[in-house]
Protein backbone atom coordinates (compact mmCIF):
# COMPACT_ATOMS: atom_id res chain seq x y z
CA UNK A 1 0.00 0.00 0.00
CA UNK A 2 1.37 3.06 -0.96
CA UNK A 3 -0.18 6.35 0.96
CA UNK A 4 0.76 9.99 0.80
CA UNK A 5 0.61 12.61 3.34
CA UNK A 6 0.49 16.61 2.46
CA UNK A 7 3.52 18.02 3.55
CA UNK A 8 3.30 21.28 3.23
CA UNK A 9 2.76 22.34 7.05
CA UNK A 10 6.56 21.53 6.98
CA UNK A 11 7.54 23.97 4.97
CA UNK A 12 6.77 26.36 8.15
CA UNK A 13 8.08 26.16 11.36
CA UNK A 14 5.82 23.02 12.97
CA UNK A 15 2.81 23.74 14.92
CA UNK A 16 0.13 21.88 15.59
CA UNK A 17 -0.72 20.21 12.01
CA UNK A 18 2.69 19.81 11.36
CA UNK A 19 3.90 17.98 14.74
CA UNK A 20 0.45 15.41 14.09
CA UNK A 21 1.08 14.98 10.70
CA UNK A 22 5.50 14.34 11.28
CA UNK A 23 4.29 11.81 15.10
CA UNK A 24 1.13 10.24 12.83
CA UNK A 25 3.50 8.75 10.10
CA UNK A 26 5.98 8.01 12.70
CA UNK A 27 4.38 5.25 14.22
CA UNK A 28 2.85 4.48 11.08
CA UNK A 29 5.61 3.22 10.07
CA UNK A 30 6.75 1.38 13.02
CA UNK A 31 3.23 -0.35 12.81
CA UNK A 32 3.20 -1.50 9.50
CA UNK A 33 7.21 -0.36 8.06
CA UNK A 34 6.20 -2.93 4.99
CA UNK A 35 3.84 -0.08 3.91
CA UNK A 36 5.33 3.25 1.74
CA UNK A 37 4.93 6.80 2.53
CA UNK A 38 5.43 9.78 1.10
CA UNK A 39 5.31 13.07 1.96
CA UNK A 40 4.02 15.65 -1.06
CA UNK A 41 5.00 19.12 -0.72
CA UNK A 42 4.43 22.08 -2.88
CA UNK A 43 5.80 25.71 -2.34
CA UNK A 44 3.51 28.74 -3.02
CA UNK A 45 6.58 31.09 -2.52
CA UNK A 46 9.56 29.99 -4.11
CA UNK A 47 11.97 26.86 -4.19
CA UNK A 48 14.10 27.55 -1.53
CA UNK A 49 11.64 26.44 1.30
CA UNK A 50 11.54 23.46 -0.59
CA UNK A 51 14.99 22.45 -0.34
CA UNK A 52 14.82 22.98 3.75
CA UNK A 53 12.29 20.15 4.05
CA UNK A 54 13.94 17.31 4.78
CA UNK A 55 12.46 13.52 5.23
CA UNK A 56 11.13 14.09 9.07
CA UNK A 57 11.78 10.46 9.68
CA UNK A 58 13.69 7.66 8.03
CA UNK A 59 11.28 5.78 5.84
CA UNK A 60 9.59 8.62 4.16
CA UNK A 61 10.21 9.96 0.70
CA UNK A 62 9.63 13.81 0.34
CA UNK A 63 8.75 14.77 -3.07
CA UNK A 64 8.48 18.58 -3.49
CA UNK A 65 7.47 20.56 -6.01
CA UNK A 66 7.78 24.49 -6.93
CA UNK A 67 4.36 26.02 -8.12
CA UNK A 68 3.16 29.89 -8.80
CA UNK A 69 1.01 30.49 -6.15
CA UNK A 70 -2.06 31.48 -8.69
CA UNK A 71 -1.35 28.56 -10.54
CA UNK A 72 -1.64 26.36 -7.82
CA UNK A 73 -4.97 28.01 -5.87
CA UNK A 74 -7.47 29.05 -9.04
CA UNK A 75 -6.07 25.44 -10.78
CA UNK A 76 -5.27 23.17 -8.27
CA UNK A 77 -7.30 23.41 -5.00
CA UNK A 78 -10.13 25.07 -6.54
CA UNK A 79 -10.65 22.71 -9.65
CA UNK A 80 -9.86 19.32 -8.50
CA UNK A 81 -10.45 17.76 -11.84
CA UNK A 82 -7.03 18.77 -13.19
CA UNK A 83 -3.41 17.89 -12.82
CA UNK A 84 -3.60 15.15 -10.31
CA UNK A 85 -0.88 14.23 -8.23
CA UNK A 86 -0.66 10.94 -9.74
CA UNK A 87 0.79 13.34 -12.43
CA UNK A 88 4.08 13.97 -10.39
CA UNK A 89 4.44 10.65 -8.35
CA UNK A 90 2.58 8.10 -10.55
CA UNK A 91 0.05 5.30 -9.07
CA UNK A 92 -0.67 5.21 -5.38
CA UNK A 93 -3.57 4.06 -3.25
CA UNK A 94 -4.41 6.67 -0.24
CA UNK A 95 -4.12 10.46 -0.08
CA UNK A 96 -4.10 11.74 3.70
CA UNK A 97 -5.22 15.10 3.81
CA UNK A 98 -4.42 16.59 7.21
CA UNK A 99 -4.23 20.64 6.62
CA UNK A 100 -7.89 20.62 4.97
CA UNK A 101 -7.42 20.67 1.68
CA UNK A 102 -6.42 18.17 -0.64
CA UNK A 103 -5.04 18.71 -4.75
CA UNK A 104 -6.76 16.20 -7.16
CA UNK A 105 -6.55 12.77 -7.63
CA UNK A 106 -7.08 10.24 -10.78
CA UNK A 107 -7.49 6.92 -8.65
CA UNK A 108 -6.47 6.95 -5.33
CA UNK A 109 -8.86 7.11 -2.42
CA UNK A 110 -8.85 10.32 -0.02
CA UNK A 111 -8.95 9.97 3.82
CA UNK A 112 -8.88 13.64 5.77
CA UNK A 113 -8.60 14.80 9.24
CA UNK A 114 -10.34 17.65 10.22
CA UNK A 115 -8.86 18.85 13.65
CA UNK A 116 -11.45 21.18 14.06
CA UNK A 117 -14.16 24.08 12.48
CA UNK A 118 -13.27 27.39 14.63
CA UNK A 119 -13.88 29.15 11.66
CA UNK A 120 -17.67 28.03 10.95
CA UNK A 121 -18.39 29.16 14.79
CA UNK A 122 -16.21 31.94 15.07
CA UNK A 123 -16.16 33.55 10.89
CA UNK A 124 -15.85 36.80 12.79
CA UNK A 125 -12.31 35.52 14.10
CA UNK A 126 -10.92 34.57 10.66
CA UNK A 127 -8.47 36.40 8.55
CA UNK A 128 -9.49 36.72 4.72
CA UNK A 129 -6.92 34.39 3.94
CA UNK A 130 -7.97 31.71 6.83
CA UNK A 131 -11.13 31.97 5.23
CA UNK A 132 -10.27 31.65 1.76
CA UNK A 133 -7.87 28.85 2.70
CA UNK A 134 -10.97 26.84 4.24
CA UNK A 135 -13.77 27.49 1.52
CA UNK A 136 -12.81 23.91 -0.58
CA UNK A 137 -13.52 22.12 2.96
CA UNK A 138 -17.11 21.07 2.13
CA UNK A 139 -15.71 19.56 -1.59
CA UNK A 140 -12.92 18.17 0.68
CA UNK A 141 -15.22 16.30 3.06
CA UNK A 142 -18.01 15.58 -0.10
CA UNK A 143 -14.72 13.50 -1.83
CA UNK A 144 -13.47 11.54 1.30
CA UNK A 145 -13.82 8.14 1.59
CA UNK A 146 -13.20 8.58 5.21
CA UNK A 147 -13.11 11.27 7.55
CA UNK A 148 -10.94 11.56 10.89
CA UNK A 149 -11.69 13.66 13.78
CA UNK A 150 -9.82 14.68 17.03
CA UNK A 151 -12.68 14.26 19.16
CA UNK A 152 -15.99 12.73 19.66
CA UNK A 153 -16.70 16.55 19.70
CA UNK A 154 -15.27 17.37 16.49
CA UNK A 155 -17.14 14.19 15.32
CA UNK A 156 -20.22 15.79 16.17
CA UNK A 157 -19.60 19.36 15.03
CA UNK A 158 -18.92 17.80 11.47
CA UNK A 159 -22.01 15.52 11.74
CA UNK A 160 -24.09 18.43 12.26
CA UNK A 161 -22.60 21.09 10.31
CA UNK A 162 -21.56 19.17 7.05
CA UNK A 163 -24.54 16.44 7.50
CA UNK A 164 -22.03 13.87 7.17
CA UNK A 165 -23.05 10.27 7.73
CA UNK A 166 -21.71 8.45 11.07
CA UNK A 167 -20.44 5.35 9.21
CA UNK A 168 -17.90 8.27 7.12
CA UNK A 169 -17.33 9.71 10.48
CA UNK A 170 -14.42 8.15 12.87
CA UNK A 171 -12.86 9.66 16.14
CA UNK A 172 -9.08 8.84 16.62
CA UNK A 173 -7.44 10.80 19.39
CA UNK A 174 -4.10 12.43 18.65
CA UNK A 175 -0.69 10.98 21.02
CA UNK A 176 0.96 12.74 23.10
CA UNK A 177 4.93 13.30 21.65
CA UNK A 178 6.89 11.07 23.62
CA UNK A 179 9.02 14.10 24.43
CA UNK A 180 6.52 15.25 27.21
CA UNK A 181 7.04 11.44 28.46
CA UNK A 182 10.57 12.32 29.51
CA UNK A 183 12.28 13.00 32.66
CA UNK A 184 13.07 16.77 32.69
CA UNK A 185 16.72 17.68 33.15
CA UNK A 186 17.24 20.09 35.76
CA UNK A 187 20.81 21.96 33.46
CA UNK A 188 18.32 21.71 30.18
CA UNK A 189 15.36 23.34 32.32
CA UNK A 190 17.56 26.51 33.12
CA UNK A 191 19.04 26.87 29.63
CA UNK A 192 15.23 27.28 28.44
CA UNK A 193 14.39 29.60 31.53
CA UNK A 194 17.19 31.71 30.48
CA UNK A 195 16.84 31.76 26.69
CA UNK A 196 13.31 32.82 27.49
CA UNK A 197 14.42 35.38 30.23
CA UNK A 198 11.85 33.20 33.12
CA UNK A 199 11.81 33.03 36.48
CA UNK A 200 9.65 31.11 38.14
CA UNK A 201 7.24 31.30 39.87
CA UNK A 202 5.53 31.85 37.13
CA UNK A 203 1.68 30.60 35.56
CA UNK A 204 1.91 29.55 32.03
CA UNK A 205 -0.07 29.34 28.99
CA UNK A 206 0.73 27.44 25.73
CA UNK A 207 -0.74 27.88 21.90
CA UNK A 208 -1.22 30.39 19.31
CA UNK A 209 -2.94 34.23 20.26
CA UNK A 210 -6.26 33.75 18.50
CA UNK A 211 -9.15 35.58 19.92
CA UNK A 212 -10.94 32.08 20.80
CA UNK A 213 -7.95 31.31 22.81
CA UNK A 214 -9.24 33.92 25.16
CA UNK A 215 -6.30 35.47 26.63
CA UNK A 216 -7.58 39.16 27.07
CA UNK A 217 -9.72 37.38 30.40
CA UNK A 218 -6.84 35.41 31.32
CA UNK A 219 -5.17 39.11 31.00
CA UNK A 220 -7.64 40.50 32.80
CA UNK A 221 -7.34 37.36 35.54
CA UNK A 222 -3.70 37.81 35.71
CA UNK A 223 -4.37 41.69 36.55
CA UNK A 224 -6.99 40.64 39.57
CA UNK A 225 -3.94 37.91 41.35
CA UNK A 226 -1.39 40.74 40.66
CA UNK A 227 -3.88 43.18 42.40
CA UNK A 228 -3.87 40.71 45.26
CA UNK A 229 -0.79 39.89 45.86
CA UNK A 230 0.47 37.53 43.63
CA UNK A 231 4.07 37.20 42.75
CA UNK A 232 4.08 34.91 40.01
CA UNK A 233 4.68 36.16 36.37
CA UNK A 234 2.72 34.87 33.29
CA UNK A 235 4.29 33.35 30.64
CA UNK A 236 2.57 33.23 27.60
CA UNK A 237 4.20 30.43 25.44
CA UNK A 238 3.96 29.78 21.42
CA UNK A 239 2.18 32.04 18.90
CA UNK A 240 2.91 30.63 15.93
CA UNK A 241 1.18 29.41 13.02
CA UNK A 242 -1.64 32.51 12.53
CA UNK A 243 0.20 34.74 10.25
CA UNK A 244 -0.79 38.65 10.08
CA UNK A 245 -3.86 37.32 12.30
CA UNK A 246 -1.14 36.60 15.09
CA UNK A 247 0.83 39.93 14.56
CA UNK A 248 -2.30 41.75 14.93
CA UNK A 249 -3.46 39.90 18.18
CA UNK A 250 0.00 40.26 19.76
CA UNK A 251 -0.04 43.83 19.14
CA UNK A 252 -3.62 44.13 20.97
CA UNK A 253 -2.57 42.16 23.54
CA UNK A 254 0.94 44.26 24.29
CA UNK A 255 -1.77 47.20 24.37
CA UNK A 256 -3.36 45.64 27.20
CA UNK A 257 -0.59 44.59 28.85
CA UNK A 258 0.35 48.56 28.72
CA UNK A 259 -3.14 48.99 29.95
CA UNK A 260 -2.81 46.66 33.09
CA UNK A 261 0.80 47.72 33.71
CA UNK A 262 1.93 44.26 33.30
CA UNK A 263 4.87 44.87 30.98
CA UNK A 264 7.69 43.75 33.76
CA UNK A 265 4.97 40.63 34.49
CA UNK A 266 3.67 38.82 31.31
CA UNK A 267 6.88 37.37 28.89
CA UNK A 268 5.19 36.43 25.09
CA UNK A 269 8.05 34.04 24.18
CA UNK A 270 6.85 33.33 20.59
CA UNK A 271 7.38 29.77 19.13
CA UNK A 272 9.31 27.07 21.63
CA UNK A 273 10.50 24.18 19.84
CA UNK A 274 9.03 21.21 22.20
CA UNK A 275 12.33 20.17 23.80
CA UNK A 276 12.31 23.41 25.24
CA UNK A 277 8.61 23.70 25.83
CA UNK A 278 8.72 20.36 27.77
CA UNK A 279 11.55 22.44 30.54
CA UNK A 280 9.23 25.58 30.58
CA UNK A 281 6.40 23.71 31.09
CA UNK A 282 8.10 21.68 33.51
CA UNK A 283 8.94 24.70 35.80
CA UNK A 284 5.59 26.41 35.86
CA UNK A 285 3.52 26.83 38.70
CA UNK A 286 0.28 25.36 36.98
CA UNK A 287 -1.27 25.54 33.02
CA UNK A 288 -4.20 28.52 32.41
CA UNK A 289 -5.79 27.33 29.41
CA UNK A 290 -9.23 29.29 29.06
CA UNK A 291 -9.65 28.53 25.95
CA UNK A 292 -13.48 29.03 24.55
CA UNK A 293 -13.13 26.31 21.41
CA UNK A 294 -10.66 23.97 21.04
CA UNK A 295 -11.13 20.70 18.43
CA UNK A 296 -8.95 18.65 20.69
CA UNK A 297 -6.88 20.99 23.04
CA UNK A 298 -3.17 19.47 23.28
CA UNK A 299 -1.58 21.75 25.66
CA UNK A 300 -3.26 20.59 28.83
CA UNK A 301 -2.33 16.83 28.13
CA UNK A 302 1.45 18.07 27.75
CA UNK A 303 1.06 20.13 31.00
CA UNK A 304 -0.68 17.32 32.88
CA UNK A 305 2.55 14.98 31.13
CA UNK A 306 5.31 16.91 32.86
CA UNK A 307 3.35 16.44 36.43
CA UNK A 308 2.23 20.43 35.90
CA UNK A 309 -1.62 20.92 37.26
CA UNK A 310 -3.95 22.31 34.53
CA UNK A 311 -6.96 24.99 34.73
CA UNK A 312 -8.89 25.05 31.45
CA UNK A 313 -12.50 25.50 29.91
CA UNK A 314 -15.71 23.19 30.14
CA UNK A 315 -16.00 24.16 26.96
CA UNK A 316 -16.46 21.96 23.43
CA UNK A 317 -13.50 19.10 23.42
CA UNK A 318 -11.72 20.04 26.22
CA UNK A 319 -14.22 18.06 29.43
CA UNK A 320 -13.86 15.30 26.64
CA UNK A 321 -10.03 15.13 27.00
CA UNK A 322 -8.67 16.24 30.37
CA UNK A 323 -11.80 13.90 32.12
CA UNK A 324 -11.31 14.96 35.55
CA UNK A 325 -7.50 15.50 36.02
CA UNK A 326 -7.64 19.37 35.48
CA UNK A 327 -9.82 22.24 36.99
CA UNK A 328 -12.47 23.36 34.47
CA UNK A 329 -13.94 26.89 33.90
CA UNK A 330 -17.84 26.92 34.06
CA UNK A 331 -17.08 30.42 32.13
CA UNK A 332 -13.72 31.41 30.92
CA UNK A 333 -15.16 34.72 29.90
CA UNK A 334 -15.19 36.04 33.32
CA UNK A 335 -11.99 36.83 34.54
CA UNK A 336 -12.97 36.65 38.11
CA UNK A 337 -13.62 32.80 38.07
CA UNK A 338 -10.02 32.42 36.22
CA UNK A 339 -8.24 34.23 38.98
CA UNK A 340 -10.77 32.22 41.87
CA UNK A 341 -9.21 28.82 40.51
CA UNK A 342 -5.84 29.80 39.81
CA UNK A 343 -6.02 31.11 44.14
CA UNK A 344 -7.64 27.69 44.91
CA UNK A 345 -4.77 25.76 42.93
CA UNK A 346 -1.96 27.55 45.16
CA UNK A 347 -3.78 27.76 48.37
CA UNK A 348 -4.64 23.85 48.32
CA UNK A 349 -1.40 21.40 48.45
CA UNK A 350 -3.60 18.40 48.87
CA UNK A 351 -5.60 19.49 45.43
CA UNK A 352 -2.90 20.10 43.46
CA UNK A 353 -0.74 17.07 44.62
CA UNK A 354 -3.97 15.22 43.57
CA UNK A 355 -4.58 17.16 40.29
CA UNK A 356 -0.65 16.06 39.11
CA UNK A 357 -1.36 12.83 40.08
CA UNK A 358 -4.67 12.16 38.15
CA UNK A 359 -3.22 14.61 35.23
CA UNK A 360 -0.10 11.87 34.32
CA UNK A 361 -2.32 9.11 34.36
CA UNK A 362 -4.58 11.17 31.56
CA UNK A 363 -1.75 12.14 30.08
CA UNK A 364 -0.45 8.17 29.31
CA UNK A 365 -4.03 7.13 28.22
CA UNK A 366 -3.20 9.19 24.38
CA UNK A 367 -0.73 7.56 22.78
CA UNK A 368 0.47 7.91 19.03
CA UNK A 369 0.25 3.71 19.14
CA UNK A 370 -3.41 3.95 19.50
CA UNK A 371 -3.49 6.72 16.95
CA UNK A 372 -1.74 4.81 14.45
CA UNK A 373 -3.28 1.44 14.46
CA UNK A 374 -6.99 3.09 14.30
CA UNK A 375 -5.40 4.67 11.23
CA UNK A 376 -4.42 1.37 9.48
CA UNK A 377 -7.85 0.02 10.41
CA UNK A 378 -9.53 2.80 8.09
CA UNK A 379 -6.98 2.76 5.65
CA UNK A 380 -7.79 -1.29 5.63
CA UNK A 381 -11.39 -0.28 4.94
CA UNK A 382 -11.64 2.39 2.42
CA UNK A 383 -9.30 0.15 0.67
CA UNK A 384 -11.48 -2.99 1.08
CA UNK A 385 -14.47 -0.63 -0.03
CA UNK A 386 -13.50 -0.90 -3.84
Amino acid sequence: MKVVFDGTPFLLEKTGIGHYTENLVAYLINSRPEEQYYMFCISLRGGHRLKSVSPPLEGVEVKGYNLPANFLYYTWWRRTSLLPVESFLGEFDIFHATNYQAPALRHARLVSTVHDINFVRFPEMQSKGIRRFISSLPRLLERSRMVLADSRFTADELGEVYDLPAEKLKVVYPGLDPVFLAEPIEEEMETALRAYALTPPYLAYIGNLHPRKNLATLLEAFSLLRARGLEHRLAVIGGGGLGRLNNTEYRKLMLRVQDLGLEEQVTFTGYVPDERLRSLLAKADMLVFPSIYEGFGLPPLEAMACGVPVITSRRASLPEVVGDAALLLDNPLEAEEIAAAVEKLIADPALRSRMVRKGRERARAFTWENAASEVLEVYDRVMEGD
